[in-house]
């Protein structure tokens, strides 16, 4: 599995966090390419809670997501990515080459945002919420 780059943004989008490993093609503006990330998925976020069925009550829950947002993975043709929004706003984002998964968890149907969930719960929560000289709404 090949992994190109890791997002963490806050609700209101600004980039906490940024990591590039082995992306095909490099940007020449990291900044542009946040922006752009994160208003794909501000967009893609609300088309899919547009084209929600169960949608009462959902207008006043735009920082939270969950089942209701966003799909936690996609596949393209040329990448896939994979994404972790908490109750607070927080969005995990990773994109990987699209061949992710072995076979077995194909039929099963994992995908990796339930690793993105592990990196919230055991290492954003323990190492940065829990830690007294952060200021919460920092970078």
């Amino acid at each position: 599995m090949v992994v190109y780059c890791f997002y963490l943004f806050d609700r209101n989008g600004i980039c906490l966090c940024y990591r590039e490993w082995d992306r095909p093609r490099r940007m020449l503006d990291s900044a542009g390419d946040k922006a752009n990330m994160f208003g794909m998925l501000f967009a893609l976020r609300n088309f899919c809670m547009k084209l929600n069925p169960d949608r009462e009550g959902e207008e006043e829950s735009v920082g939270t997501s969950g089942s209701r947002g966003l799909p936690r993975h996609f596949i393209t043709q040329h990448y896939a990515l994979h994404y972790f929004e908490t109750a607070t706003g927080l969005r995990f984002v990773l994109t990987t080459g699209k061949e992710f998964r072995s076979e077995e968890q194909r039929k099963s149907g994992l995908d990796l945002s339930r690793n993105l969930k592990e990196i919230w719960s055991d290492i954003y929560v323990n190492y940065v919420c829990k830690n007294p000289m952060h200021e919460p709404g920092s970078v």
